[in-house]
């Protein structure tokens, strides 16, 4: 068993991208199916791509952030139910469930609109049971070759072959992890609580407002469309690289757009020029909030790799 690891290596092989396949299509198909956790952490590890440094380290508190959104979203707001071996609630869906009736909050509040302390306890919560149980038998899943993690200074570090796997094939894997977690979920939950059921998996972590976003970019003399030029008045903040693929927020995705463009842009990827604008615009903002996990070479990666997960690049504003 490994969920009683504390410190664990990843092993040091060489990682064809078939052997990537497969330990994922292995994990997918014999994940435990008693509960949802190892799924989660799935989704979560692929939102987290962006928050790597450049090690490939990310906390155990940052992937505990999208876990918790995750349960939340899933759990008090929609409405969905798992169940450990035991036939009864899980340990996280317990929590969240007692969480949301002691202090009152609502059953259609998304998780973004709990004051920031409630949101800090539940990720404190939700941390101390995914560092006990959960990253030690995600990581013998994968045949100890995906990370190495310490439950004592509360971090993972992915494999390097495993960031290029999980950027370059992003939006199958995100597809994929969402359809066998549907299926787990199905088991335990009436037909109505599982309409759109792939609809409300895919957006789950989407933020409700961005704006915490917008003012820092018009604080920073960014009230042009990024894409047209033109003066805005009604601003939208738009996701350069679509938040399909990205599935994360982070500033330096986000620009401010005209109503037109970013309506007609919808799925699609902006013209590469349109890229190197964004660069240049991230290199006023480097020293910004929220600009610590930015690197130029991740931009252009991304945007490359979304590319190669089907997104069209040739939208350009209206002339």
């Amino acid at each position: 068993m490994g969920w009683n690891l504390r410190v664990a290596e990843a092993k040091d092989v060489y990682l064809t991208e078939s052997d990537l396949w497969r330990f994922t299509q292995q994990f997918l198909m014999n994940a435990s199916h008693t509960t949802t956790y190892k799924h989660v952490l799935m989704k979560a590890l692929l939102e987290c791509t962006t928050e790597l440094n450049e090690s490939g380290v990310v906390s155990f508190h940052q992937i505990a952030k999208h876990v918790t959104k995750i349960y939340w979203n899933l759990i008090v707001k929609h409405g969905l139910t798992q169940m450990n071996q035991l036939g009864k609630q899980s340990a996280v869906e317990k929590a969240m469930v007692s969480f949301q009736k002691e202090h009152n909050i609502p059953p259609d509040w998304n998780f973004d609109r709990l004051p920031e302390h409630q949101q800090n306890q539940l990720i404190r919560n939700v941390n101390q049971f995914y560092k006990k149980y959960v990253y030690g038998s995600f990581y013998r899943s994968f045949n100890e070759t995906i990370y190495s993690f310490n439950r004592k200074e509360e971090w993972i570090q992915l494999v390097p072959a495993y960031v290029v796997f999980f950027e370059k094939y992003k939006h199958i894997l995100m597809n994929v992890t969402n359809y066998q977690l549907a299926i787990f979920l199905e088991k335990y939950n009436s037909q109505d609580a599982m309409e759109r059921i792939l609809s409300k998996l895919e957006f789950v972590s989407a933020r409700q407002s961005l704006e915490e976003f917008k003012q820092i970019l018009l604080s920073h003399g960014h009230s042009m469309c990024f894409y047209c030029l033109k003066p805005v008045k009604q601003i939208h903040v738009d996701h350069f690289i679509p938040w399909s693929y990205m599935q994360n927020d982070v500033l330096w995705n986000f620009v401010l757009s005209c109503p037109t463009c970013n309506t007609s842009r919808d799925n699609r990827l902006a013209n590469i020029d349109y890229l190197y604008n964004l660069v240049e615009r991230n290199h006023e903002l480097r020293t910004a909030e929220h600009m610590s996990t930015y690197k130029e070479s991740k931009l252009i990666h991304l945007y490359h790799y979304a590319v190669q997960n089907g997104y069209e690049n040739n939208w350009t504003p209206k002339a």
